[in-house]
């Protein structure tokens, strides 16, 4: 048992001999150490200092979702066969969907393709494919020299040009961000950083916006299609009710000179009177859940608050040059001792 301790102890202290012996290796090497850390603390600093300056912007909003009615109102919108106050089932848009869909490819897709100027010459997805230098590289092929994405508006793209709009999808994908701050929290942050100061500001700003539109579109579709089902209703019940009047009063009319000994004379001023009061009643019911149907719609319309936005100048997002040159140096440090401890070991190898 002793002479396992003595072994380990040996063991131990040849281990501290060669560390030791290590170190004082690199000490010995200290100039060329110096020179490589020096040499990547430059290269650090030159990669910070050409590294393109990057323009961030950022949108946070609050999505306020509308209480459901239940109860009376239902039951009463329910005489009708319509559906106004029923709790608010899942839909595309609830949960994490949102944020989902605020990086879809399609809703990027269509935010590129607005125009970056007034003009309407040059697309967003143009002006990001000149600024990535993107056009730089397509100049080289004949075939996709002269795309532009402006026509889309004119007419529909190709196989070609539709390849090339998904690599400034996919890049700028890269650099969008949509998240909520708190997993809890109501709010979401949309944010995007590019190149250019407009691009960044103008794709934000119109991705939220269509955004929040489909949004409030998904939530009251069915609402809506009820509204202008019962508009369109209670419009030709009035039309028909005025019709219905006319015929009554020309029926009361008539009856002044009619002889008095024809039993028959007052049917039809009979019918038209109460064709008259059924259609003011029905036209009554229809109009009143026309304006219940139009209250629960705004209920039911989400609140889109923009809380926080970004003006011009935007902040910049640039490389930290000192942080770079520390990095790079501890690097160059680290690589020139694993230089120098291999040559060693390869010399012992050889001898």
């Amino acid at each position: 048992m002793m002479k396992v301790q003595q072994d380990d102890a040996i063991s131990i202290r040849e281990l501290v001999q060669k560390i030791q012996s290590l170190w004082s290796y690199l000490l010995h090497r200290w100039v060329f150490i110096c020179l490589v850390g020096m040499l990547g603390a430059s290269v650090g600093f030159y990669a910070a200092w050409v590294t393109p300056i990057k323009y961030s912007s950022k949108i946070t909003f609050l999505a306020e979702e509308s209480k459901s009615m239940n109860g009376g109102l239902a039951s009463l919108a329910g005489q009708f066969g319509l559906d106004f106050g029923g709790a608010s089932g899942g839909g595309i848009f609830n949960g994490e969907n949102l944020l989902l869909f605020l990086k879809s490819e399609g809703l990027v897709r269509e935010t590129l393709l607005t125009s970056y100027d007034s003009s309407g010459k040059v697309t967003l997805a143009d002006q990001y494919a000149s600024v990535y230098e993107l056009k730089k590289s397509w100049e080289t092929n004949a075939n996709i020299r002269q795309i532009s994405f402006s026509k889309h508006a004119i007419r529909p793209f190709t196989r070609t040009e539709d390849s090339l709009l998904q690599v400034v999808i996919r890049s700028i994908g890269k650099e969008l961000s949509v998240v909520r701050p708190e997993k809890k929290a109501t709010f979401i942050d949309v944010q995007v950083s590019t190149r250019d100061e407009i691009l960044s500001k103008l794709f934000v700003e119109r991705l939220v916006g269509k955004g929040t539109d489909r949004y409030i579109q998904s939530k009251t579709k069915i609402k809506a299609a009820n509204v202008a089902l019962l508009q369109k209703r209670a419009d030709s019940l009035g039309a028909l009710l005025n019709n219905t009047t006319y015929k009554a009063a020309a029926a009361q009319q008539s009856l002044i000179d009619v002889n008095p000994a024809l039993r028959t004379a007052p049917v039809a001023s009979e019918i038209s009177s109460r064709e008259k009061v059924m259609l003011a009643t029905i036209f009554a019911e229809v109009v009143k859940n026309l304006e219940l149907a139009k209250f629960t719609l705004s209920q039911e319309t989400p609140v889109i608050q923009i809380v926080d936005n970004s003006y011009f100048p935007l902040r910049k997002e640039s490389e930290s040059k000192l942080v770079w040159m520390i990095l790079s140096g501890m690097l160059g440090v680290f690589f020139s001792a694993a230089y120098l401890l291999a040559a060693r070991w390869w010399q012992h190898v050889i001898k």
